[in-house]
């Protein structure tokens, strides 16, 4: 569950580190959604620091349930920097990524993923 303020790992190489979520489109926003997030830590790469940018959570502390009974959560609050198409902006995605994704139509970013889970 995400609120404005939070903070989350990017798991991708555009070059963002850490950022910050500033707009989600509801209350709150979990595996799947995309919310509108300020780069505070960056690296040299396709993005810079103080950047706004669209980002997909791929990962967060609150459990999600499954159609099948099961339970998933992770350690920390992820997500992958897109671009305002959808499409993800690095070439790479490092972190798990999980099959709700498939359900809102975000193909490209689990064919980047290397654990899909």
């Amino acid at each position: 569950m995400i609120i404005d303020g939070s903070r989350l790992v990017v798991t991708d190489n555009s070059g963002a580190k850490e950022v910050e979520c500033i707009k989600t489109r509801g209350r709150y926003a979990s595996i799947g959604d995309i919310i509108t997030c300020s780069v505070k830590k960056a690296i040299k790469g396709k993005v810079s620091q103080g950047q706004v940018v669209k980002a997909v959570i791929v990962e967060t502390k609150k459990e999600v349930q499954r159609k099948d009974g099961s339970v998933i959560k992770f350690d920390r609050n992820a997500c992958v920097l897109v671009n305002p198409k959808g499409l993800p902006i690095g070439t790479r995605v490092l972190g798990f990524v999980t099959h709700e994704l498939r359900a809102r139509q975000m193909m490209k970013v689990l064919s980047l993923a290397a654990r899909v889970f």
